[in-house]
């Protein structure tokens, strides 16, 4: 409950006031928005449960609703992703982070300690984008149909 109530406050508080507006112009979060979901946590979270929920606390940054990293779970991003889902803005939505939560993880689990330091650092705190990029010429953007 502490969880939604602290991520439902995030979002009405910093997103809905901005989320129609930037959704029909079709902007591109800047730097200062991607920094506040860095700093209140929102996008180690979004990620769901993972290494990466070790580093928050490394970097000043305190899980939503005081939940400790070994404790959340799938159903913790989910409560999450409904929240964010409320702003009813799914352009909006996907800008915040869908690339980066998809890229972000990678850089946790397959580089070295030194990368994740640096790079995952900067990430998580929203001062980083990531995106992936993957393309094949028989399968082009469908990870799942590479070949090796």
């Amino acid at each position: 409950k502490k969880l939604v109530q602290a991520v439902r406050a995030f979002v009405q508080t910093e997103l809905e006031p901005i989320a129609e507006a930037q959704d029909l112009a079709g902007d591109y979060p800047e730097l200062e928005l991607r920094q506040k979901l860095g700093a209140a946590g929102m996008m180690a979270i979004r990620m769901g449960p993972g290494p990466w929920l070790k580093f928050v606390g490394m970097l000043g940054i305190k899980i939503p609703g005081d939940v400790q990293p070994d404790d959340f779970d799938y159903f913790h991003e989910m409560l999450t992703h409904l929240e964010f889902a409320r702003l009813g803005r799914p352009g909006f939505i996907d800008s915040l982070g869908a690339g980066w939560g998809i890229s972000a993880p990678a850089v946790f689990h397959f580089c070295n300690d030194q990368v994740r330091q640096t790079v995952g650092a900067q990430l998580l705190k929203g001062d980083k984008w990531s995106a992936l990029a993957i393309s094949e010429p028989f399968a082009g953007s469908d990870v799942a149909a590479l070949r090796a």
